[in-house]
């Protein structure tokens, strides 16, 4: 007969092994992360203990194991029998292909596991320690040390081994980031904890690269000079090889290129090399190739067309749905930047950290808000690489991120006992600002696309991301918005909580057609919704229905045709090119194994039975987006043009 498992965990106090295992883990991950976030937020707004803390060594290698050791020196206040040691440790150390090593440690109540070990031991005699281990993996880790015999006087250190030799040492982490612990004391062993400051830190570096990572501008000017950027990147994450060094050869198909032809890459770019002084010799499609012959690595650029084009605008490529350990993921703010600039090589990031009050646990919101907006500025190069300030709101229906023009912005989030962001209330807040709100996920996390809306403000939608795609499916889609009469242009996003923006392992990206590389012409453009989204890779995809560009509104007689001219530039073969209008497919191309395919068709149907009134603005008008599918299952999208029915006519 099987084993019946109690499932219900509520007073529940009998042996670990009768709990079914899955509902274990979930009352650990929910209860223990919960219980010690809560400690956290606690001890991160008391003044500091007066101890310092260390770790050796300070940088690791991706996917490398390791011994670490911790060492907490103690200050004046001694340390006795019931005091505690706290280290809350960084999420997704343990490496996230690695996750169940770390819950192997030892479980809650104590009990010993397999796997990499840690333990405590005192530098003075008569010290007798307790250490505990809270886990479910990477997610999360808490080490408890407890005094229970002796005590610790003012020089005395406590080390704690991460990795006990004797056994197999974990490793810090697949992805190259900087990871802080916090540490706290809690010296009379009543819950008062104090934070041990600064926090020790280990840097995660790139391990040896296995191919190379190349990104160009998507339309430069031709003849305009321009830089390439080149990531000599590992297999464990694609991140940046810290030990590359070699020599490249550059070439180009389908179109020529002037500039150098070979370049060092040298140790100390740490596997991120910029290469300038390129430039294309033809407005058609050129793709660039670069090759490292002494370490057998080779990779190709996204293409590149100046023809593709609009009068005025070039096509910037960036990702601005990306988490840090400022709330609920792991790297820093300034990680996420370098990944969006050094590793993607985009053009434009944002933080879209969370700031309520249960994400603010290890710092407080004035804090997180202040390191926002220093970092977004000290990344922020005109002309180079630009920053937008934002956040996410996670207290709005299906969630939704802001983001605004300047690099002041508005806090709109408060802190225990404030008044909640909700959107009765969110446009009230927000006014008199100049912002974009953009929902996200909306058919995984949920949403009412009922409730109030700003035309002005809520301009476009997250149509893909590490969640997936939200385009087709029922109530929760972006169709089903476009129908009710949401006027949405579209991004791509990843959402990752790892800081690394742009990150194609966790989804999309986005393009914009702007006039320069500025703040405010990138904002300008999401507001114009000149904006394409992809789940990953670069494509150039224009649109435009009788010379109104992707975004536009335009007004037609019912009898007017409707000119579409569309094209796709992409890195994989191209499956087939579409024409959705009104949420169905109209006119689809064949890609018949090209990467660059063009679209003409005319819409001769009369305007008027296919721009009903809309229910959310009343107006009546036909949308038409593009869609573009490759070989590979990756997907892009043009945002749509909408085209209202001119009643006079």
């Amino acid at each position: 007969m099987s084993k019946r498992y109690v499932t219900d965990l509520k007073g529940y106090s009998g042996p670990v092994d009768d709990i079914s295992p899955y509902h274990y883990y979930q009352h650990i991950y929910w209860n223990l992360r919960g219980k010690w976030r809560r400690i956290l937020y606690d001890w991160t707004r008391r003044a500091p203990a007066d101890a310092t803390a260390r770790i050796t060594p300070t940088q690791t290698m991706a996917g490398e194991r390791v011994t670490l050791s911790l060492e907490i020196i103690l200050g004046k206040t001694p340390l006795g029998p019931g005091g505690r040691i706290a280290v809350y440790f960084p999420m997704s150390f343990g490496g996230i292909g690695c996750a169940g090593a770390l819950s192997a440690f030892q479980g809650p109540d104590g009990e010993r596991g397999y796997g990499a070990r840690i333990t405590s031991h005192a530098s003075c005699d008569g010290v007798s320690l307790i250490t505990l281990v809270h886990s479910t993996g990477s997610v999360f880790t808490v080490v408890e040390v407890i005094v229970a015999e002796g005590t610790l006087a003012a020089g005395d250190v406590v080390t704690i081994l991460i990795g006990d030799p004797a056994c197999k040492p974990p490793m810090v982490c697949e992805k190259a980031k900087t990871f802080p612990f916090r540490v706290a004391i809690d010296h009379a062993g009543d819950g008062e904890f104090r934070p041990v400051l600064p926090h020790p830190s280990v840097t995660n570096v790139g391990h040896q690269a296995h191919y190379l990572r190349c990104f160009a501008p998507a339309t430069p000017r031709v003849g305009e000079r321009f830089a390439i950027h080149v990531v000599a990147a590992d297999l464990w994450n694609h991140n940046p090889s810290h030990v590359h060094q070699g020599q490249l050869t550059i070439t180009a198909t389908g179109g020529e290129i002037s500039g150098p032809r070979t370049v060092t890459f040298p140790l100390e770019a740490h596997g991120s090399l910029v290469v300038p002084g390129l430039a294309v010799q033809s407005s058609s499609v050129t793709r660039i190739q670069v090759c490292d012959e002494t370490n057998g690595l080779m990779g190709q650029t996204n293409p590149i067309c100046p023809e593709a084009a609009p009068a005025g605008l070039s096509l910037y490529y960036g990702e601005i749905h990306s988490h840090t350990e400022l709330s609920d993921g792991s790297g820093t703010p300034e990680d996420s930047y370098r990944w969006a600039r050094d590793v993607e090589g985009l053009d434009f990031a944002a933080l879209a950290d969370h700031f309520e009050d249960g994400q603010s646990y290890n710092y407080t919101l004035a804090d997180k808000w202040h390191i926002t907006r220093e970092v977004t500025e000290a990344f922020h190069r005109p002309g180079e690489f630009v920053t937008l300030l934002g956040y996410e709101i996670g207290t709005l229906e299906a969630h939704r991120n802001v983001y605004f023009a300047d690099g002041v912005g508005r806090m709109i989030v408060e802190g225990p006992g404030g008044e909640k962001v909700t959107m009765d209330n969110v446009y009230a807040k927000l006014a008199e600002t100049d912002y974009i709100l953009i929902p996200h996920a909306p058919k995984f996390h949920g949403i009412n696309w009922h409730r109030p809306h700003d035309p002005d403000h809520q301009r476009l939608v997250e149509i893909c991301s590490w969640w997936g795609v939200s385009e087709e499916g029922g109530p929760l889609s972006v169709q089903e918005a476009l129908d009710l009469g949401y006027k949405f242009g579209f991004t791509g996003g990843t959402d990752n909580h790892y800081a690394e923006a742009g990150n194609p392992y966790y989804g999309g990206i986005t393009g914009v057609y702007a006039a320069s590389l500025t703040r405010r012409a990138i904002f300008d453009a999401l507001m114009a919704r000149r904006t394409i989204a992809t789940t990953g890779p670069r494509m150039i995809i224009t649109f435009a229905l009788n010379g109104a560009l992707l975004g536009s509104e335009l007004t037609l007689a019912a009898d007017m045709p409707r000119h579409i001219a569309a094209r796709a530039i992409t890195v994989e073969p191209v499956q087939a090119v579409e024409v959705i209008r009104n949420g169905e497919v109209v006119c689809a191309v064949a890609g018949e194994g090209r990467r660059d395919v063009p679209l003409l068709w005319t819409d001769t149907q009369n305007l008027q039975p296919l721009a009903p009134p809309r229910q959310m603005s009343d107006e009546c008008f036909a949308y038409y987006y593009l869609r573009v599918r490759t070989v590979t299952g990756t997907l892009g999208w043009a945002s749509p043009i909408w085209v209202h029915l001119d009643k006079e006519a």
